[in-house]
């Protein structure tokens, strides 16, 4: 059974040629916030009878004109709400494929509040679990779990952190949005909270089956899989953690090289395991250019 729905957050959706899934996502939404704001990144190919829907359910439905990255369309649904409700506290962040259990806004608060009542300045809060995998605790105080970087999707965020820490880096287009937040955060003091129950179910990106040329890997009688991206994503992902690694790494220099360690990792596994390396290590090569020269927004050939 869930709890009552929060008067004081409301949940923000970035969205891209969504799939019907978006209006049950959004259900669970409702159920939960004061508000749910459905933010059309400039789709393609939009569904309109997905939007449609979602608006008759009581959604703010706010379109882009064109493909402006996850960071802008976060930035300008968090702006709705917070015009839309002056005494709104704090802000949910969600993928369109991401759902949220019964009870999963009231976990993420309560903990907000048990970390503010134990004198913890509050960045962000983030579910214990996401798609089964664990947050990372860094440590405890007095009970509260204090965490490691969070994925963006089913972060709940105060209104209050927002004042301080400013908006999402729309320079950063897409990938490492959550990441750059999260730095700008704790080099304001503020901390990310786990919130030990809750779990969010997300999607971590497309499963395939591995294989090398033509063999196909197996892990007993079933065939091994490997997680990987849109090849366009891996320009992405490369171009901003070096962009990230040239602004942080004297600051956070352990977060800098973990984080370009376990994605070369990444890379290179994919690379060998899963089709479509040859696209995608161009548009990493592409990405590695881009971030040693500075570059940031969207693709160029965007």
């Amino acid at each position: 059974m869930g709890r009552a729905k929060s008067t004081v957050t409301a949940a923000v959706v970035s969205t891209f040629n969504p799939q019907a899934n978006l209006i049950r996502n959004c259900l669970a939404l409702l159920e939960q916030c004061s508000e749910v704001v459905v933010v059309d990144d400039g789709s393609t190919s939009p569904d309109e009878a997905v939007y449609a829907q979602l608006g008759a359910l009581g959604c703010v439905v706010l379109r882009l004109e064109s493909n402006m990255g996850i960071a802008a369309a976060l930035n300008k649904g968090v702006e709705v709400a917070r015009l839309r409700n002056a005494a709104l506290e704090f802000v949910l962040t969600m993928d369109q494929d991401s759902l949220v259990p019964p009870g999963f806004v009231h976990a993420l608060e309560h903990a907000a509040a048990a970390a503010a009542a134990a004198g913890l300045s509050v960045g962000m809060v983030s579910p214990g679990k996401v798609s089964g995998l664990p947050s990372r605790p860094l440590t405890t105080h007095k009970g509260v779990v204090i965490g490691d970087e969070p994925v963006q999707s089913g972060l709940l965020i105060p209104v209050a952190s927002l004042d301080k820490v400013g908006q999402f880096n729309e320079k950063l287009f897409i990938d490492g949005v959550d990441s750059e937040f999260y730095l700008r955060a704790k080099a304001n003091k503020l901390l990310c909270i786990i919130a030990p129950g809750p779990e969010l179910v997300h999607s971590l990106g497309a499963m395939v089956p591995a294989r090398i040329g033509s063999w196909h890997l197996r892990r007993g009688r079933k065939p091994l899989m490997v997680r990987t991206a849109a090849p366009w994503r891996y320009y992405f992902i490369v171009r901003n953690r070096v962009l990230l690694a040239r602004r942080f790494a004297l600051q956070e220099p352990y977060w800098s090289m973990r984080g370009l360690v376990l994605d070369l990792r990444h890379l290179l596994l994919v690379s060998v395991l899963a089709p479509g390396r040859r696209e995608r290590l161009s548009y990493a090569r592409l990405g590695l250019r881009d971030g040693l020269l500075g570059r940031s927004g969207p693709r160029p050939e965007q």
